[in-house]
């Protein structure tokens, strides 16, 4: 009498119980890593000053680039796939490009400008929407009826945080021009997009690649491609003028981000990335709160209402 237990239907769906037990529990631990990052580059942001925002983000992307080299060279020690092909290094490279550009320099930028209470709403906004989006045309990820729910329960409550977060913002520039505030959200709405792809791109190949091969090309061209715009175009006093203490403070939100970022990418290889995106909205209300509490933000019912609704959207979230 033949027995077999490769096939076995509780074995396997206890793997993948847990699986997804991690995924959830490392896109949190990245929501409050990316919201502890997020406190010290609202502190390094200097209002309008698009400069200091190229040197900030080279500054955050040394950790990552640390830590995900350091997780290439043990696999290379250990013999097992360390990089990826050059194949796949092409759409890693552009994915890589579009987040330091499009996301983290946009999003620095808008921190600046709009506050941190209003820039992580607005980018949450166009990250989820862009997601949920590309997502279905490059996976073919479903959006089921309860996650499209989800989705609009968020997105009505980033913009409830929006709402609420305007005189947040007029606080954080008093004298602001309406030029400079609608700068401010078209960064934060650019950065929003840049996260929402690139996400797609690190889910596509974390499912075949070690999450190390794959993030570490977005980290690298955070070093070299914003390290090198940095010096070609920061003046070298101000390069040379960077305190200590502002460089402790960009370094510390690199390492915050640095956990974060390894983090997202292990959620990303056991979620979908509606899924992932939607854990990660968590950062909107630890937003909110930290621009009300640490830096003297103003609470306005609408934050009130976002952050409710925050909540709400996540319990309405796919569980299966």
């Amino acid at each position: 009498m033949a027995t077999s237990q490769a096939t076995d239907p509780s074995s396997e769906a206890d793997r993948r119980t847990r699986e997804r037990m991690i995924g959830l529990l490392c896109g949190l631990v990245a929501a409050i890593g990316y919201t502890l990052a997020n406190m010290a580059l609202r502190q390094s942001a200097r209002p309008g000053d698009f400069d200091w925002s190229i040197w900030v983000t080279a500054h955050k992307a040394v950790p990552a680039t640390l830590l995900t080299w350091g997780l290439v060279c043990r696999n290379l020690l250990k013999r097992e796939t360390a990089l990826p092909s050059p194949r796949v290094m092409v759409p890693l490279t552009i994915a890589g490009l579009i987040m330091q550009f499009a996301g983290n320099l946009s999003f620095q930028y808008a921190l600046g400008l709009i506050g941190l209470a209003m820039s992580v709403p607005i980018t949450f906004a166009l990250l989820l929407l862009s997601g949920a989006i590309t997502s279905r045309a490059m996976l073919g990820e479903p959006i089921t009826n309860r996650s499209a729910l989800a989705l609009t329960t968020l997105i009505l409550a980033v913009a409830m945080l929006s709402v609420g977060a305007g005189d947040a913002s007029r606080s954080v520039l008093q004298e602001a021009t309406l030029t400079e505030i609608s700068l401010g959200v078209f960064m934060a709405m650019l950065a929003g997009a840049g996260y929402g792809v690139s996400g797609v791109v690190i889910r596509r190949y974390v499912r075949e690649l070690p999450i190390s091969a794959t993030l570490v090309v977005f980290s690298t061209v955070g070093v070299v491609a914003i390290g090198a715009l940095a010096v070609w175009r920061v003046p070298w006093d101000v390069l040379a003028s960077t305190t200590l203490e502002e460089t402790l403070v960009m370094q510390l939100a690199g390492i915050f981000n640095a956990v974060a970022f390894y983090c997202i990418g292990v959620s990303f290889r056991y979620l979908n990335v509606n899924q992932v995106n939607m854990i990660n909205t968590t950062q909107i209300a630890m937003a909110t709160l930290v621009g009300v509490i640490w830096f003297a933000e103003p609470l306005t019912p609408w934050l009130s209402l976002g952050v409710l609704l925050t909540i709400a959207g996540l319990y309405l979230m796919d569980r299966h």
